[in-house]
C-alpha cells in the first residue's frame, strides 16, 4: 500500500486547515505548505503520491509548480484547485499533467473523492511494477538457448518452426519451449506476451 499522505500547497491558513481536517476524517494524513517555494525548500519537491495545488499561488504559480513536476517527470497526481475557474484555464492544468481540476468552494465529497482515485492509482501503478521487476528477474534464470526460444514465441512462432530457426529437433525445442513458459511463470503463450508486454 501507498502511504496516504497528501501535500497541500494553498496560500490560505483557512483552505490548508479544512483539507486537513476533512482528509483527517478518512485516515490521510497531510503536510501543508504556504507557497510553493515553501514545498521546494522542503527537500521532498518530486516525491508525493497526491498533492491539492491551488493554482493561484504568491511567487512561483500552481501552474508553474505543476510544470516543474511536469518536466521532472513526477508520478505525482496533482489536484488543482481554483476559484476563478475558465476553460483554458482547466486546458492548461490538464496539458500539464493535472489529474483533477476542482473549483473552490470545495465540495468535500468530491475532493475525498478525487483524493481516493489518486491513491488507488499509485497503488495500482506499484503493484505493476512490482511484477515487471519480478518477471525481469525471471527472464535472467533463462538459458542463453532459452533466451532465443523466449524471443522466438514471442514473435509467435510455433514449435516446428523454432525447430528450424535454431536447427534443433522438434523434441528439443518443445523441451526449450515448456522450460521457459516453466522458469517465466506463463500459463500459456498469451499469458507470456501479456507479462512480456507490461515490461514497455
Amino acid at each position: 500500500m501507498t502511504e496516504r499522505c497528501v501535500y497541500v500547497i494553498d496560500d490560505d491558513p483557512g483552505v490548508r486547515e479544512a483539507i486537513a481536517l476533512l482528509l483527517s476524517t478518512a485516515g490521510i494524513a497531510t503536510r501543508s505548505y504556504g507557497s510553493a517555494e515553501a514545498f521546494l525548500d522542503s527537500g521532498l519537491a518530486f516525491d508525493p503520491v497526491c498533492m491539492v495545488l491551488d493554482y493561484r499561488l504568491p511567487g512561483i504559480s500552481g501552474l508553474d509548480l505543476l510544470r516543474r513536476l511536469k518536466n521532472a517527470k513526477s508520478d505525482t497526481a496533482v489536484i488543482m484547485l481554483t476559484g476563478h475557474a475558465d476553460v483554458p484555464t482547466a486546458v492548461a492544468a490538464m496539458k500539464l499533467g493535472a489529474f483533477h481540476f476542482i473549483e473552490k468552494p470545495l465540495d468535500g465529497e468530491t475532493l475525498l473523492s478525487a483524493v481516493e482515485e489518486a491513491f488507488s492509482r499509485a497503488d495500482k501503478s506499484h503493484d505493476a511494477s512490482e511484477e515487471a521487476r519480478a518477471f525481469r528477474a525471471r527472464r535472467e534464470t533463462l538459458s542463453p538457448r532459452e533466451a532465443e526460444v523466449f524471443d522466438l514465441m514471442l514473435e509467435g512462432a510455433p514449435t516446428k518452426v523454432i525447430a528450424t530457426r535454431l536447427d534443433v529437433s522438434n523434441r528439443t525445442a518443445e523441451h526449450h519451449r515448456s522450460a521457459v513458459l516453466r522458469k517465466l511463470q506463463a500459463r500459456s503463450i498469451s499469458h507470456l506476451m501479456r507479462m512480456a508486454l507490461n515490461l514497455n
